[in-house]
């Protein structure tokens, strides 16, 4: 009778072990999943602003008249505009020259002799996503107005999901 009660017990915490082992397992999986759902997440919202920013630069507001060319002549007319602030779905949006080193901020009295238009920026942590364009401006030369382009980069700031508790 004893080894029979003996045996039950035994079974009993058996099937309670594996039950709990199958949990945990379980658990594990969801955490596995669930992370990658996070990344694949964060990927596909880069890739959207990537194909944002490009388009972005072939609006009204920024184009120069040719694909994937911004006018900075209009980059200093919308410089800290408040009206832009959450009319893309980016936190932050700049533009900068490429091949110099020092950061000089653009604003209306020293353009042309810069290199970074700060277009708008939320306050929080973000991300940046960046692609090339061409950055082109009037100038007069000899009596002949004509484009100066030059290399850019189209900044854009996005917040990125993070699992809870993690950063």
């Amino acid at each position: 009778m004893k080894q029979a009660q003996f045996k039950i017990q035994e079974i009993a915490f058996m099937l309670m072990a594996v039950t709990i082992f199958l949990i945990i397992a379980g658990l594990f999986f969801v955490v596995v999943k669930y992370r990658g759902l996070y990344r694949e997440a964060n990927r596909l919202e880069r890739e959207r602003v990537i194909s944002l920013i490009a388009k972005l630069s072939d609006t009204a507001e920024f184009s120069c008249g040719k694909r994937l060319c911004i006018d900075a002549d209009k980059l200093i007319v919308m410089q800290n505009r408040k009206s832009y602030e959450g009319f893309w779905p980016l936190k932050s949006l700049s533009v900068k020259k490429i091949g110099e080193e020092k950061n000089i901020e653009c604003n209306k009295k020293n353009y042309p002799n810069c290199n970074f238009f700060k277009i708008y920026e939320e306050e929080g942590d973000v991300e940046t996503v960046s692609t090339f364009v061409s950055l082109c401006r009037k100038e007069q030369e000899e009596g002949y107005w004509y484009n100066k382009c030059e290399i850019g980069k189209i900044i854009a700031g996005i917040e990125i999901k993070q699992i809870k508790g993690k950063k």
